[in-house]
């Protein structure tokens, strides 16, 4: 078993992996031909490992799970234009953001119709996955 630390969106992960077959040699145990031979690891001073963090604490711009008031961008990029307006009603289904990412255009569309009651972002600001870019006025 190998031990490995990967990091996916700034999310650190503690993984531990089972080599089934390695590059450098066959089943057998044999190396491929013209090969050359792997240099033994140095042994490194036992070190308890460190947990990585379960999560990263959710910022004042990130909603909570499930959060019905609150539009997140599912993407990282640019916002490239705002169809919202506060204190406008804004229709379920219909375009909220444009948002660019890697030069494709993405349409972020309002989840369900309701008040605007808050924009926080405007063109040309750069979002984060998980960002909010609008909040309703909450329904009674």
């Amino acid at each position: 078993m190998k031990k490995l630390r990967i990091t996916v969106n700034n999310m650190v992960y503690d993984v531990s992996v089972q080599v089934l077959e390695d590059d450098e040699q066959v089943m057998s145990g044999t190396a491929y031909p013209g090969s050359l031979p792997v240099p033994p690891t140095p042994a490194r001073p036992s070190q308890a490992p460190t947990p990585a963090p379960a999560s990263p604490a959710p910022g004042p711009s990130r909603p909570a799970t499930g959060d019905a008031n609150a539009i997140a961008s599912p993407i990282a990029g640019t916002v490239q234009k705002v169809y919202v307006e506060v204190g406008k009603r804004v229709e379920a289904k219909s375009p909220a953001f444009l948002l660019d990412a890697m030069k494709m255009d993405t349409y972020i569309y309002a989840p369900r119709g309701g008040e605007v009651a808050e924009v926080l972002v405007g063109t040309g600001e750069a979002v984060q996955v998980g960002q909010v870019l609008m909040r309703y006025r909450p329904e009674d």
